[in-house]
């Protein structure tokens, strides 16, 4: 074995641009899927994080069948033991409570359906940052009534501006209908056309005080300082919650379309993964089978000599082997500090930040994310592939007859 892996490594050593070339099919190949998996797991993981903080979070608390009949009256009205449960969670980075009302927001130019937020001013800014997405005016003040912030998509539908009045109506828990004036503090861009088109933000003491319900409140949101935990927290607060009344979901289950569209996303991962294969798979097949043109008098004379064809097979395969520990080690340096150096700045979409408003928020610089399992996984997929791919070539020098090798020109 030792006389093969040195026969094989003088083998790899002597022909330097074969080498070379092999070895920048596999690195480069390598290099290129991990920096695209990287740049889409970051893609995707800014995805969720601004749309499930602008719209859920990763986890919404509602009354039992408010979901499907989303009525003002079915409210959470024991918010206290709600907040004790869910702040008793290890993984909870914040939470906030909400209070959401289908109403009617006019001025003097205009009106407009919309959806009116009541919001904690405290605990909000620390999930949406909606303090900092003020473009206009100011946040709201806490303990301050009469205050309302527009999506600036719905201010200009209303040609409202910073200080106009503006009329909120609803239809209250007990019936009946409820008008407020409110004076505009602030416009805002959250970056989604849904949002900023139809959303008026109020304090949640004026929205219950319009609503009659109350200190109750239609939803509380939770974000987790570890994302990947949605799923076990959701189980563990259902089996606590949904005995008193109230029923509790994961962002999976509240926005089914982001998660669909993230899997469609993976899928073009893998379409795209599979066309790399396939280059590199040409690059080493061609190069290999030149190999074995330029050595056919070599290995003629070893067969001569007594050398067994497995051992042909043996000693080709180990090149390939051998280029493959290398150009794989070489792709993960590559591939990974591609990686982090896109990250210190960020890769920036601004371009074609117009068409990212339909994408949930979503930040125009793209920070990749460097995933061991996807570097491992890719790795471990292109090193078996040019292990593999060798497999052909080697067969073919196995099957070479000795007296018409050594005589091959």
């Amino acid at each position: 074995m030792k006389i093969f892996l040195s026969m094989a490594w003088r083998n790899i050593q002597r022909n330097l641009r074969r080498t070379l070339i092999t070895l920048c099919a596999i690195s480069f190949g390598l290099a290129a899927v991990i920096i695209f998996f990287g740049f889409t797991d970051g893609f995707h993981s800014q995805w969720v994080e601004n749309t499930v903080k602008a719209y859920s979070g990763h986890i919404v608390v509602h009354s039992k069948g408010y979901r499907d009949d989303p009525q003002i009256s079915n409210v959470i009205k024991d918010v206290d033991s709600v907040i004790d449960r869910v702040s008793s969670e290890e993984a909870l980075a914040t939470y906030t409570t909400r209070v959401d009302i289908p109403g009617l927001a006019s001025t003097a130019e205009n009106s407009a359906g919309v959806l009116i937020r009541g919001i904690d001013t405290v605990q909000e800014p620390g999930i949406t940052g909606l303090d900092e997405r003020v473009i206009q005016g100011e946040y709201l003040e806490e303990g301050v009534s009469g205050e309302v912030l527009l999506g600036h998509r719905l201010a200009r539908r209303l040609n409202a501006g910073v200080g106009d009045k503006v009329v909120l109506m609803i239809q209250a828990a007990d019936g009946s209908l409820g008008a407020e004036l409110f004076r505009l503090k602030g416009i805002f861009r959250m970056g989604s056309i849904d949002i900023d088109a139809s959303m008026a933000v109020i304090t949640s003491e004026d929205a219950q005080e319009m609503a009659v319900i109350g200190k109750s409140v239609t939803g509380v949101a939770v974000i987790l300082s570890r994302p990947d935990e949605v799923f076990p927290v959701t189980g563990r607060l259902k089996k606590d919650l949904e005995p008193m009344g109230y029923e509790v979901f994961p962002w999976q289950e509240i926005m089914p379309a982001l998660s669909e569209m993230i899997d469609l996303d993976n899928v073009f991962m893998y379409v795209i993964l599979v066309i790399v294969l396939v280059v590199v798979s040409l690059g080493i097949l061609n190069t290999m089978l030149m190999s074995i043109m330029e050595r056919t008098r070599e290995f003629g004379v070893m067969m001569a000599l007594g050398t067994r064809p497995k051992q042909i097979v043996g000693l080709v395969m180990l090149e390939s082997f051998l280029l493959g520990v290398l150009g794989s080690a070489l792709g993960m340096a590559i591939g990974i500090g591609g990686n982090s150096l896109i990250a210190i700045k960020g890769f920036d979409l601004s371009r074609w930040a117009g068409a990212m408003e339909l994408m949930a928020t979503l930040d125009p610089v793209i920070y990749p994310e460097t995933h061991m399992g996807s570097v491992l996984w890719s790795t471990v997929t292109i090193f078996m592939t040019a292990v593999i791919i060798s497999i052909y070539p080697a067969v073919k020098a196995a099957r070479l007859k000795p007296v018409e090798a050594i005589h091959f020109i």
